[in-house]
């Protein structure tokens, strides 16, 4: 469920300023949980395609205090017979300043498998990779350089919750550095402004609105063809994602939530 998870990702590429490290988390906590509704679109019509889960749980890891995100994308069960997808990621990450510290991929999308995993070696600035997808065929292990300000695809997640959009002009590019597949990229998200987004229930919400640089690869076409809107609140709770893929549109709404650091969002008309 690459395609699924991915689109819940923001990404980052420097441009007038330089990608900057989490000073203090304010966003989540432990214990919270976000669950999304994801549509296809299929022809002319939008199918109720899959669903994601993501969670945050307290952990230790080498004797750090840490929080322990999860991420679970599955297609419905009614569509397995077309496209099976059964995801699930796995990140450890400081308490304070979401340092990553270990990644976990293992996706099964179709026919085409994942399994990756880094280790961050934070004293000697190097991530350690192993990489493994079903077109190469075999298990790749190699060392990447690493610094403060590098995400996985899960920990990017929680990063873009806590940037601060007050300190940027519309239009303006966010730079940060992802590790994808075991290289890094310099990606971006672009701040669009403010908007009044209404749900598929009819609510609607106060939103920050923004575009996202993507990845080049098996399911998009690079570019900046995903758009976000988060919750104009403490909890920047992502309630709708939008991206192009190689073959049509996908889109994913927030379907419900539990444990939020800040309490319930509220829509503008409840």
């Amino acid at each position: 469920m690459k395609k699924y998870l991915l689109v819940l990702t923001v990404f980052l590429v420097p441009n007038l300023i330089q990608a900057q490290c989490l000073e203090q988390n304010q966003a989540y906590k432990a214990g919270e949980e976000i669950w999304y509704d994801v549509k296809y679109n299929w022809g002319i019509i939008w199918v109720d395609a899959g669903e994601v889960m993501f969670a945050v749980e307290d952990a230790k890891w080498e004797g750090y205090d840490a929080h322990w995100f999860k991420g679970y994308g599955r297609s419905m069960p009614k569509w397995d017979w077309v496209y099976k997808v059964r995801d699930t990621f796995d990140a450890i990450g400081t308490l304070e300043q979401l340092k990553p510290l270990y990644f976990h991929r293992n996706t099964s999308e179709g026919s085409y498998k994942v399994n990756n995993k880094y280790w961050f070696e934070k004293e000697k600035n190097v991530i350690k990779t192993e990489v493994y997808n079903s077109d190469a065929e075999e298990t790749t292990t190699k060392t990447v350089s690493y610094d403060d300000c590098i995400w996985d695809v899960l920990s990017a997640i929680y990063y873009a919750r806590n940037l601060d959009f007050t300190n940027y002009n519309t239009d303006q590019k966010i730079p940060f550095n992802l590790i994808v597949d075991g290289k890094v990229h310099n990606l971006f998200v672009r701040y669009l402004g403010k908007e009044q987004l209404e749900m598929p229930d009819e609510k609607v919400y106060n939103t920050i609105k923004f575009s996202a640089l993507l990845v080049d690869g098996t399911i998009f076409d690079g570019g900046e063809d995903m758009t976000v809107w988060v919750t104009d609140d403490q909890n920047k709770i992502p309630l709708k994602v939008q991206a192009k893929i190689q073959v049509g549109w996908v889109k994913a709404f927030l379907k419900k939530t539990k444990g939020l650091k800040y309490g319930d969002i509220t829509p503008l008309n409840p």
